[in-house]
């Protein structure tokens, strides 16, 4: 007995020395990390984790619930279709074609109600309120430095970094993106405390500007300007210019380093898949919402036409201003993607925009878009084809 309680002390000890150590050595999002994962039987971060970190309320002020078209109810995805987004552990998949609610359908007790962490697809809301903020003049150019918001950023390396810089992911600084690695930025920025000083304190490594390298850092960078330029916090912004304008139906939730620190915003927005799919409308529609220009026409453009940068020895061809894009067939499609394949698709010449939420995706192909996104827009643009019986 006396040996099992000298163990059990000994092993208290050394569990409090390596938490201590972390705390000590900048670490201390390891122990966090620790808690909300391996002691729960996870690997890494999941789409319900909304309760496990402070957050805010973004309220749905003014629900706008969405038309649903003749064949909403009536389309059904084959077994094949079903088993591939059980297979990789989808929890949401609903489709709108023509301002229209056509289809959806939830698994794993998931339902239209349920919110969801959207991982990166937080960036592109960080991009439409980017170009809200230069239509109302807080923001009078991309090409404006970085310095003009933020104090940080007015001297050496830094100040040669402008918003175009942020917005393409071509910073240049040294910033390690990684979702399996506990000691890499995203890591720290994750499960840490202090997200603000981990994004404005990277390195410089390269001339900004010249090639791209997506960095979650570059995010949160915005998201500091965004609410310099306003002197408001990014829930407001996203309640006063986003949600609410949108018609949200559901309250959704943003999630911070502690409680009274920042905004996670290059993730951690957790929302129902119908209203992640309003965004999608938004920019199918040139940035207008039911008549009016949210995000002005000049900046949608912009954000959806490849940066002018070099991408692994080639011209860049896949991403805008916080948007992913790609071709189907030839012709120009966009989207927003998460960690574990969270998309918003917006699929321009066929009317048409789908959302998937889930827990799983497949690596990133050759033309550095993620095998599985191909998958979804084929099951989405046959749902679109389908007639009832």
């Amino acid at each position: 007995m006396r040996f099992l309680k000298k163990l059990l002390i000994w092993f208290i000890l050394i569990i409090g020395g390596l938490i201590g150590l972390a705390y000590l050595t900048g670490n201390g999002h390891i122990p966090r990390g620790v808690r909300f994962t391996y002691l729960m039987g996870r690997t890494s971060p999941e789409i319900d984790d909304r309760n496990f970190f402070p957050y805010s309320t973004i309220p749905a002020s003014d629900p706008q619930p969405w038309p649903q078209g003749d064949r909403y109810g009536k389309l059904v995805l084959t077994a094949e279709q079903e088993t591939d987004l059980k297979a990789l552990h989808s929890v949401g998949f609903a489709v709108w074609q023509n301002d229209s609610l056509i289809f959806e359908q939830y698994w794993n007790g998931w339902d239209a109600d349920s919110v969801a962490n959207s991982f990166s697809v937080a960036k592109s809301y960080i991009s439409v309120l980017t170009g809200i903020a230069m239509g109302e003049g807080k923001i009078q150019s991309v090409f404006q430095p970085v310095g003009d918001f933020l104090p940080e950023y007015k001297e050496g390396c830094y100040a040669k970094i402008n918003l175009w810089h942020v917005l393409t992911m071509s910073t240049g600084l040294d910033w390690s993106e990684s979702g399996a690695d506990p000691f890499s930025d995203n890591a720290k920025g994750y499960y840490g405390y202090n997200v603000r000083e981990l994004a404005l304190n990277q390195p410089c490594r390269d001339e900004p500007g010249k090639e791209f390298d997506y960095i979650s850092g570059a995010t949160q960078i915005m998201t500091e300007v965004l609410e310099a330029a306003y002197g408001k916090e990014l829930d407001a912004l996203m309640r006063e210019k986003v949600w609410g304008p949108l018609g949200c139906e559901h309250d959704a939730y943003w999630g911070k380093d502690r409680e009274d620190g920042d905004f996670k915003g290059f993730c951690c927005l957790y929302a129902t898949a119908r209203d992640f799919g309003r965004i999608g409308q938004l920019y199918l529609d040139s940035g207008m919402w039911r008549g009016r220009q949210i995000v002005p026409r000049e900046y949608w453009e912009a954000s959806i036409t490849p940066a002018k940068l070099m991408d692994k020895g080639a011209p860049n061809a896949r991403y805008g201003y916080f948007w992913w894009l790609a071709e189907v067939e030839g012709k120009p499609i966009h989207y927003c993607r998460g960690f574990h394949g969270e998309y918003v698709v917006v699929i321009p010449h066929e009317h048409l925009v789908f959302v998937r939420t889930g827990m799983k995706r497949e690596e990133v192909n050759l033309t550095g878009h993620p095998t599985d996104v191909f998958k979804w827009i084929g099951i989405a643009r046959e749902l679109a084809r389908q007639q009832p019986a």
